[in-house]
């Protein structure tokens, strides 16, 4: 296995207990005169705002190039940690299929959706991660929290964002873990998707994780609240109904129209962008099926 592809014990990471900035500038690939340079920046990032697929639009902060590779090389060195199986984004090798697979053949799911995720992520936490659980001085930890969020909060639209707001927010993560398998139920989390299924998800169960979540500064969407017992349910795009995953509906009839918008569209790169949408779908249902092969996960111990 390369080195990319290896995961380690926290204390493994090449940024635990980075005892000086220039240990981490070398680290980070970076050096103190750019450090300083991005400090004299008027504009690092740029407001874009971007469709969410359910409609309505999303912001984006967009980092500069030069800020954006050294969030990439933050990101790339934390995304090494081994990641507890609950959590699926951002995790090498997990995917929304894997985060729906979790829940294959429950009889009950409930699914949240947290509001302002990454608005609400504070700097502080990420800097009492970095210092409390990483163990690094506090001028480091002044240097990586500058890099890795912005006003006070972590930018939706840095590479770094991610995989810091799972592991800023640890001790949450886990203490809703924790309450899920108290209650015999199983926990996923996908960015800022929040997943809880079982024979039986008791609404007491559901009002602790919400507690827990508004201790730390966070609460749900109760528009995209959904409560499903015995019933198909859609969780991070793909069905699950009567312990099999299918491709939902919306998506074979995007895919029907691709199909025949393809039948009347000329050669050129237009066409050749459709083409590899539709073989875009089509391997999304390919790994979806073929998940149903799979022994069911809801046949072993939570």
């Amino acid at each position: 296995m390369s080195r990319r592809g290896q995961s380690y014990d926290l204390d493994q990471c090449a940024l635990y207990r980075c005892g000086s900035k220039r240990k981490l500038f070398k680290l980070l690939q970076t050096s103190p005169a750019k450090y300083a340079e991005l400090r004299a920046a008027p504009d690092l990032y740029r407001r874009m705002s971007k469709p969410k697929k359910n409609g309505g639009t999303r912001e984006i902060l967009a980092p500069r190039h030069d800020l954006k590779r050294i969030q990439k090389r933050v990101s790339e060195l934390l995304m090494r940690v081994k990641a507890p199986d609950f959590l699926m984004s951002p995790v090498r090798g997990r995917s929304n299929i894997d985060n729906a697979a979790a829940h294959r053949g429950a009889t009950s799911h409930r699914l949240l959706d947290i509001e302002d995720f990454y608005p609400n992520c504070l700097a502080s936490k990420v800097a009492w991660f970095f210092g409390t659980v990483m163990g690094c001085p506090p001028d480091v930890v002044a240097v990586l929290t500058w890099l890795t969020t912005w006003q006070g909060a972590l930018p939706q639209g840095s590479p770094a964002s991610p995989i810091l707001a799972y592991l800023a927010y640890r001790d949450m993560w886990h203490e809703v873990d924790a309450r899920a398998r108290e209650a015999g139920n199983r926990l996923t989390v996908y960015v800022d998707d929040v997943t809880v299924s079982g024979d039986v998800v008791r609404s007491e169960t559901i009002w602790s994780i919400k507690q827990i979540l508004f201790r730390h500064g966070h609460r749900t969407k109760d528009a995209k609240e959904e409560t499903r017992f015995g019933t198909p349910v859609i969780v991070t795009g793909a069905v699950l109904r009567d312990g099999q995953m299918l491709l939902p509906n919306v998506q074979h009839q995007k895919r029907h129209r691709v199909r025949k918008a393809l039948e009347r569209m000329p050669e050129g790169p237009q066409r050749v962008h459709a083409q590899a949408v539709l073989e875009g779908y089509d391997e999304g249902e390919r790994q979806i099926l073929s998940r149903n092969r799979r022994p069911n996960p809801r046949q072993r111990d939570p």
